[in-house]
């Protein structure tokens, strides 16, 4: 549940940047021990109360992130269990340490480093990491209920690496394949560009429609720049009084109203 008063997020560029490439690091290694999953998911990481986490691997171990100890852990079987701790490190060295310890514990694997900064100093400051962890939870748990709702076809709710947003497909009319099956996904975002600040988003689209474009009350709007859909700034979000309650009621409203237009 999201609770009042929300963090205000106000200068965690930093921040938000690594743990963007913490998260892709663990995508690497999940890409590089795991099979292709529907709609793409082996790029997608779960949220847990203190971070996010691979889930288990076929290696016969979980990654996950801390974002309280600043660190990665390795569960699973004897050999495969440690901790890194991020301080002092970029996101290519900590991909390298990472894997070494995999390898010394019996599992090779070749995770591509192409999307991780080679410079880029981890600088995480921790409250505004508990922030931000926070805040995805209640997101989540927000999604959740939504996705409850609507009922039928939907994705899991997710953190996708790539862009490090949290979200969800659903498919009204059925199906199950995001690249041809109508369906309207839902999600939070910590910034894209030309958005640097966190936002609600919601979309729909089916290959008769294309995206739909939907007249929306205040405080969310639609948008055609980036993706078309609804948009909901985060910092119009801090201003509601049951920012959990309204968010929901409004992704809803969204997805019942783009449903009936999709063919």
């Amino acid at each position: 549940m999201l609770t009042m008063p929300l963090p205000a997020l106000r200068n965690w560029d930093d921040t938000r940047a690594a743990l963007h490439q913490v998260a892709l690091v663990l995508s690497a290694v999940r890409v590089a021990a795991g099979d292709k999953l529907p709609n793409d998911r082996q790029f997608s990481l779960h949220v847990t109360r203190s971070g996010f986490s691979t889930g288990e691997l076929p290696i016969g171990a979980a990654l996950s992130f801390d974002c309280s100890a600043l660190q990665l852990l390795c569960a699973g079987e004897s050999q495969h269990a440690f901790t890194l701790d991020l301080r002092g490190e970029t996101p290519q060295s900590l991909l390298r340490a990472l894997q070494d310890k995999l390898s010394r514990g019996g599992a090779s694997i070749a995770p591509s480093a192409k999307q991780l900064a080679a410079e880029l100093a981890l600088t995480i400051a921790p409250q505004q990491a508990n922030d931000y962890i926070r805040i995805l939870n209640g997101f989540a748990a927000v999604l959740a209920s939504v996705r409850e709702q609507l009922g039928g076809s939907a994705t899991p709710v997710v953190l996708w690496a790539h862009h490090f947003d949290l979200g969800f497909a659903w498919f009204p009319g059925g199906g199950a394949d995001e690249r041809r099956d109508a369906h309207v996904a839902c999600g939070f975002a910590p910034s894209s560009p030309g958005l640097p600040r966190p936002y609600l988003y919601a979309y729909a689209w089916s290959q008769p429609t294309g995206y739909l474009q939907l007249t929306l009350a205040p405080p969310a709007s639609a948008t055609t720049a980036g993706y078309t859909g609804l948009y909901l700034a985060y910092d119009d979000l801090r201003e509601l009084e049951e920012p959990s309650r309204q968010s929901e009621s409004i992704l809803l409203e969204y997805a019942r109203n783009a449903a009936a237009l999709l063919a």
